[in-house]
């Protein structure tokens, strides 16, 4: 495809030299002033302004401009055929793109030359204020035509889109584009009022716009490559960052998997988990809070890794300071996790799951709506899993007690509401219609009781 681009371009330029040349008027072409034109062309097409993706501006089209101002579109032509012939030397460069610089240039200056006769422009210029305009809307043509035909042909090279092209390169050099075209039609007026060596004057404007060009693209480069080195050193900080997190996760299922070792209540995690991941939805809780909910049923006893196993396995009843230490492993188990970004929306939970409905819980004491729903659903399943599970230092219950448990401490162990919803869900699991009695008996106690 890019191929058959500049195969076509080049054939378009081709019958366009054709045509330009042959019908240029020579005899009117003042040797010396054509001579500085094609020097200042040369000189300045020698030291481009490179942009950001292998492509190249120079400040030669005023030279070009100055050119078909004074004497048409075929010294123009002829003036884009200089340029494009030592762009294709320094350095060298492969064929096709020196097929396609030819083409380029030549279209741009052609139909840029004839636009400044189309709309006012004389050759010679025998009007400030008109050859100034036309040389504007003839500079803009220029501009457009050269900066289009170069991101199309970068776009083809790519397959990056042609806006995003043309708005990296070439969208900031509009008002470049006119200083400078106008500076060549300044460079003709100055001959035509003042002779050559007026118009030799006029050389410098043309450095000027040429060091704002080389300035500008230096600045943006600079800022350009900073800003890449920015997101290079943020992609490593991230890379980090992910194997910290899985570094972090790996000690804390390490601790997790200890602690099963340590406590054999702390094994029911799989169905403590699924049960209040179901009970966290049925409650209606965001996307968000059920992976808080997954997460807190996961690790919420990892603070137990600090107990003594002979604590945690004695079979009969804790002493008072062996009850406190138990009490310490929810802030332990908070403090576990506080630096591990993973995990922090399970930290509310960790923290909290052994607090009370009736606010006589542990570590903070907190009452009712103060304790996290999400902490609530954890506790209400971790309950249940626990009394249907053999403990130490007492039998296992049946379900039916441990229901009944639930029934008893709800409102001031465990919230109403998800007590409610966890037996409806219990119900609804498979072999579960004793729950869904115990369930309407308990919906009807609690309607009873919220009447009377």
């Amino acid at each position: 495809m890019t191929t058959t681009y500049i195969a076509a371009l080049a054939t378009l330029a081709a019958v366009t030299v054709g045509y330009a040349i042959g019908t240029q008027s020579w005899s009117a072409v003042d040797p010396a002033m054509f001579a500085l034109i094609l020097v200042l062309a040369a000189a300045t097409q020698r030291v481009p302004v490179f942009l950001f993706r292998s492509s190249a501006v120079s400040v030669s089209f005023a030279a070009t401009i100055a050119a078909y101002v004074l004497y048409g579109p075929g010294a123009a032509v002829a003036t884009n055929l200089l340029c494009a012939a030592i762009n294709a030397v320094s350095p060298r460069k492969p064929f096709q793109k020196v097929a396609f610089n030819f083409s380029s240039l030549t279209l741009a200056a052609f139909v840029a030359a004839e636009t400044y006769h189309l709309v006012g422009g004389a050759t010679p210029p025998n009007d400030l204020f008109r050859t100034v305009l036309a040389v504007a809307v003839s500079g803009l043509v220029y501009y457009a035509l050269g900066s289009g035909f170069t991101a199309g042909v970068i776009s083809l090279s790519t397959g990056t889109p042609f806006a995003s092209v043309w708005r990296e390169n070439y969208a900031w050099m509009f008002v470049n584009f006119v200083a400078t075209a106008v500076n060549g039609a300044s460079l003709a007026v100055a001959y035509q009022a003042l002779g050559f060596f007026g118009a030799v004057m006029f050389v410098l404007p043309l450095g000027v716009a040429w060091y704002s060009f080389k300035l500008y693209m230096t600045r943006s480069e600079e800022t350009r490559r900073h800003n890449e080195e920015l997101v290079a050193v943020n992609q490593k900080l991230r890379a980090a960052n992910e194997s910290l997190e899985r570094s972090q996760l790996s000690v804390v299922e390490a601790l997790v998997e200890t602690l099963e070792a340590k406590d054999a209540s702390v094994g029911r995690t799989a169905s403590t988990v699924t049960r209040a991941v179901g009970l966290a939805r049925r409650l209606g809780v965001s996307e968000d809070e059920l992976e808080a909910v997954r997460l807190g049923a996961l690790i919420h006893d990892v603070g137990k890794i600090s107990i003594p196993e002979q604590i945690l396995r004695k079979a009969g009843p804790l002493t008072k300071s062996e009850w406190d230490l138990v009490k310490q492993h929810p802030t332990i188990g908070a403090q576990l996790i506080v630096n591990v970004p993973a995990l922090a929306p399970a930290r509310a939970i960790v923290l909290a799951h052994h607090e009370r409905y009736d606010g006589t819980g542990y570590p903070r004491g907190l009452r009712g709506a103060e304790i996290p729903l999400a902490a609530q659903i954890v506790a209400a399943v971790d309950a249940y899993a626990a009394m249907t599970a053999s403990r130490p230092y007492r039998g296992t219950l049946s379900e039916d007690e441990a229901l009944d448990e639930l029934r008893r401490n709800a409102g001031t162990q465990f919230n109403p509401a998800v007590v409610q919803a966890f037996i409806t869900q219990l119900g609804d699991e498979p072999h579960g219609a004793h729950q869904a009695e115990a369930s309407a008996a308990f919906a009807f106690r609690t309607v009873r009781a919220d009447g009377d």
